[in-house]
């Protein structure tokens, strides 16, 4: 689950940091002052989570019992 966290979290700093940049000419500097540490925050917390995660969650393997 911590993997899973991980990706959406940089999903999420990709996104903040294209938005960015797509804010037209009034708000553009106020986007970038707000959107880019915004998303080297959420890339931080991203790396994390996934780091975390590769070395913490395992597979559980399934106990079938036979009917």
């Amino acid at each position: 689950m911590r993997t899973l966290t991980g990706a959406i979290l940089l999903a999420a700093a990709e996104q903040s940091y294209a938005h960015s940049y797509l804010v037209p000419f009034p708000y553009h500097e106020s986007a970038v002052h707000v959107f880019v540490p915004a998303s080297v925050v959420l890339l931080a917390v991203g790396l994390a989570f996934l780091i975390w995660g590769l070395f913490t969650d395992r597979v559980q393997p399934r106990n079938e019992k036979p009917d």
